[in-house]
């Protein structure tokens, strides 16, 4: 068993009583839980409980989560399903910030701090193709990470940064309606499943990190709409972090306001009797124990900002015209080539760009900023050199829902493990050209058939099973 540090052992005496500290401590015996969610935006709960190759029970707090029982964790990130991006594997606590935010079709959304992408993905399938979300993480090698997983999971109109919050807020200035905030810190709640975090509290603990949230609350703040709604989640016990975070934001800010959430079972309540002056709404906030729920520990507030009728809602002056910039599709080669691919309406709801080789449909909403540092700017569709290549994004997006040559492979079928290894593989000899390669009907990636029988593979290279 993980040794913990005597004073943090105090403090979650004190938050949990000795009764409840015990049962704590004997949690650390029990092995962690596997889970995944569902990609909504790939298959509804009703077709996934039709195919599901694993023994799983629902998670009450997320309507399309599950905890997985008798499968290793390999045998859940090989399996094809997960390579069509069916479902994400994400820790059970770990989903509840994202399935508290209310999204709305043709909401602007932001995760600030948003890698590896498990929130961003359900984000992703929740806005179901409109409005837009911008999802960032300062470090560039995350936000590679977090671009990935969005491009696994078919989003569309998605951006990917990796910029310093008070970056972001000068371009996004109350434009978004909703915002989450997974913010950095010291880590409590996963000492049981991650127990080298226990050197880090011991280097930096709650005070560290609690500089670092309130810095980008102010930010969340400046970038949130008046009526706008902002999840503020960690996954640690501390309460300086926690309640008391809150608790100085409502403060600060006074048109924040704490809203309450529909109580599941786990879950348990804030302490404000913990904090001087604590108000009673923090009791809204979300607790969740591992020895009360099936999950690491982890701490969720809603908060709402009340509306403001002389707020002007817009971008910053710092945002460049875009209808200066960028103009719409020009009758250039590549644009008759990818027609037969992209259909036509997602040709005019965007803007593209040829950046060098790469073809990008934009989002309107971010075609004209161009001093952020981005991982990736809307979709990539494919690459023009001689001709157009698809890409694989472009595959396991919606977009592909009407390209007619399919090769239909089965779970089961060796040539699907083939596929993703990056193998060439026998097909019939009537397929010629590009084929998009799906597995029980969802697609996974393209080949080019010879018209003799062979797919030469097309699978993304950096995505292929190992």
């Amino acid at each position: 068993m993980v040794t913990l540090p005597e004073k943090y052992c105090e403090n979650i005496k004190r938050i949990l009583g000795e009764e409840g500290f015990q049962c704590y401590m004997e949690s650390f015996a029990e092995k962690p839980l596997y889970a995944l969610r569902v990609n909504t935006a790939k298959a509804s709960l009703e077709e996934w409980k039709k195919i599901c190759p694993f023994d799983t029970e629902e998670i009450p707090w997320c309507r399309n989560g599950f905890i997985i029982n008798g499968s290793t964790k390999t045998e859940i990130s090989k399996h094809p399903y997960y390579f069509a991006g069916l479902y994400y594997i994400q820790e059970p606590s770990a989903m509840v910030p994202a399935s508290i935010l209310q999204i709305e079709d043709g909401d602007r959304v932001l995760d600030l701090c948003a890698a590896p992408g498990g929130k961003a993905v359900e984000i992703a399938a929740k806005l179901n193709g409109t409005g837009l979300l911008v999802a960032n993480d300062i470090s560039a090698s995350r936000a590679a990470a977090l671009a990935k997983n969005l491009q696994m999971a078919g989003a569309l109109n998605t951006v990917v940064t990796a910029e310093a919050p008070e970056r972001l807020s000068l371009y996004f200035k109350e434009y978004f309606d909703k915002i989450l905030l997974d913010v950095p810190c010291s880590g409590e709640g996963m000492f049981r499943r991650k127990p080298d975090m226990v050197k880090d509290w011991l280097d930096k603990g709650p005070s560290y990190y609690a500089g670092l949230q309130k810095d980008i609350l102010k930010e969340a703040y400046n970038m949130l709409k008046p009526g706008g709604s902002l999840v503020y989640s960690t996954c640690t016990f501390s309460i300086e972090e926690d309640e008391g975070m809150v608790q100085w934001f409502i403060d600060t800010y006074k048109d924040m306001e704490i809203c309450k959430v529909p109580h599941k079972d786990g879950f348990s309540y804030g302490r404000p009797d913990l904090l001087n002056n604590g108000c009673a709404e923090l009791k809204r906030c979300i607790r969740i124990f591992p020895h009360i729920a099936k999950g690491e520990g982890h701490f969720v507030a809603l908060l709402n900002k009340k509306e403001n009728n002389m707020a002007e809602k817009h971008i910053t002056e710092k945002r460049i015209n875009i209808s200066k910039k960028i103009n719409k599709t020009d009758k250039n080669e590549w644009q008759n080539e990818i027609k037969e691919f992209v259909p036509e309406k997602y040709l005019q709801n965007c803007y593209h760009v040829k950046n060098k080789d790469t073809i990008c449909l934009m989002p309107e909403e971010t075609a004209g900023i161009k001093n952020i540092r981005y991982i990736q700017n809307g979709l990539i569709a494919g690459s023009f050199k001689k001709r157009f290549e698809p890409s694989c994004q472009l595959a396991l997006s919606k977009i592909s829902d009407t390209y007619k040559n399919r090769l239909l492979l089965k779970a089961g079928d060796i040539d699907v493990i083939k596929y993703l290894k990056g193998e060439t593989i026998n097909i019939d000899e009537f397929y010629k050209g590009w084929v998009l390669v799906t597995v029980d009907g969802f697609p996974l990636g393209w080949g080019k058939a010879d018209g003799c029988g062979r797919l030469k593979n097309k699978y993304n290279t950096g995505w292929r099973m190992m």
